[in-house]
């Protein structure tokens, strides 16, 4: 019986490990690293965040972020963080932010189904879990989601952006 019980801790201590590390998690909190505001356990890795306009924000999106990690496990929230929507991380080994943001979507069961139109410069995203700034007004002439790499407008594509082992990518609507 013991060595039973040998057996299923050792199977299940990667489970128990992840679990620990999920509840004991800490937002990182200096504003010059890339993961600022992001839980400490995804230090080093690539993490996706979509950040809604607060008018526009999915049920369940509307205030703070929520954490969800590479599982689909939403496992921490910050209702101070001052824009609402979520980030996905803990990914490793993606070369491409398109690459990586496929993957952060499929991890949610779609939560965040992209909707986008190919040209022959590139991907264009037109909208993000029902999200389309095309079809909001507002005092602005337009508005588009606009790509961030370590905190940085992007000057290339979603295609054509190469990712570090550590890259936070975030989206966000922009106006013009």
């Amino acid at each position: 019986m013991s060595l039973g019980l040998l057996i299923l801790l050792l199977i299940s201590f990667p489970t128990i490990s992840t679990e620990w590390a999920r509840m004991t998690a800490e937002l990182v909190e200096e504003e010059d690293d890339p993961h600022y505001g992001l839980p400490d356990i995804w230090g080093g890795k690539q993490v996706v965040c979509i950040h809604f306009p607060p008018t526009e924000a999915p049920d369940g999106f509307e205030q703070g972020r929520k954490h969800i990690d590479f599982d689909g496990s939403e496992f921490m929230s910050d209702g101070e963080w001052n824009e609402s929507g979520a980030c996905i991380g803990g990914f490793s080994g993606h070369d491409s932010a398109w690459s990586l943001m496929t993957t952060a979507v499929n991890a949610t069961d779609d939560a965040f189904a992209l909707n986008t139109t190919q040209y022959t410069f590139g991907i264009m995203v037109n909208s993000i879990a029902g999200v389309d700034p095309s079809q909001m007004s507002g005092n602005f002439s337009g508005a588009y989601w606009s790509l961030y790499h370590n905190g940085a407008l992007s000057m290339v594509g979603v295609t054509e952006l190469e990712l570090d082992s550590d890259s936070v990518i975030t989206w966000r609507v922009d106006t013009w």
